[in-house]
């Protein structure tokens, strides 16, 4: 029996590390088509959102963004928060990212989440260590989806505040602002200091039980500070509103950052 099992320990690992050389390839061929635009500073943003990206450190000249997080991901209310560690590049000129994110168990990584939006294509795929791909979403609502989550990740790149073309900024009021992308948009909530700490978004596409459901979207910031020569919220919390009430799925915190 033991021989058995050393077997299939075997045959699982190896099945997990050839998935895991499969995932990165697929993630470089992806980060490949960010950052081909030189950046530039905008000369039609409202003054307070040119202002906040400056005083972010923002320089106008960049194209690309990469960080990584520590993050917690609940993918059900009451499953229990289960630990990744992720990369995202985010294009700061045209609007695209490519997020990878592991589960590490055994020294393998064990679970494995590509979430992109590139070319104007949305696309989350999630696997079971080698063997089992347990979700796979793309098309029209994915589209939306991954573009609104572009913009409310604007706070983590200042750069793509200051030089991305397609963005329509709107200043609401002295405490919301709002961007679009095409039809896609969300608000920012501001605090006393004119920081970002919130953006709200209605109508955002959720997977669950493979059927697309429609729910009020979620973000807090929090935790401002220094790193790679950007100031960020180096915090941050999503979730959905679901039967009235906030439920968080995903917070984590930026570890490393840098930009090209």
């Amino acid at each position: 029996m033991l021989i058995w099992i050393n077997i299939a320990v075997i045959i699982l690992g190896g099945a997990a590390f050839l998935q895991s050389r499969r995932v990165r390839s697929q993630v470089r061929g992806l980060t490949a088509q960010l950052g081909r635009s030189d950046g530039v500073i905008r000369s039609d943003l409202p003054e307070e959102v040119r202002s906040f990206a400056i005083r972010c450190g923002a320089t106008g000249d960049k194209r690309l963004v990469r960080y990584s997080q520590s993050t917690e991901m609940e993918l059900k209310p009451g499953a229990g928060w289960q630990p990744y560690a992720a990369s995202q590049w985010v294009d700061v000129v045209e609007a695209g990212f490519v997020w990878l994110a592991r589960q590490m168990r055994w020294g393998v990584a064990t679970v494995q989440v590509i979430d992109t939006y590139v070319r104007g294509q949305g696309l989350l795929i999630a696997w079971l260590l080698g063997l089992v791909r347990v979700a796979r979403a793309e098309g029209a609502e994915m589209n939306r989806a991954e573009a609104m989550r572009y913009l409310a990740e604007l706070p983590w790149a200042p750069d793509a505040i200051l030089s991305n073309p397609s963005l329509r900024w709107t200043v609401l009021g002295g405490d919301r602002w709002q961007v679009a992308l095409g039809e896609v948009q969300v608000t920012f909530m501001l605090n006393a200091n004119g920081d970002i700490q919130e953006v709200h978004a209605n109508d955002r596409p959720s997977l669950e039980g493979g059927k697309t459901v429609l729910r009020q979207w979620r973000g807090i910031f929090g935790d401002y500070g220094w790193i790679g020569g950007r100031r960020i919220p180096l915090t941050a919390e999503v979730g959905y509103i679901v039967d009235g009430a906030y439920a968080p799925y995903f917070r984590g915190r930026i570890t490393d950052y840098a930009l090209r």
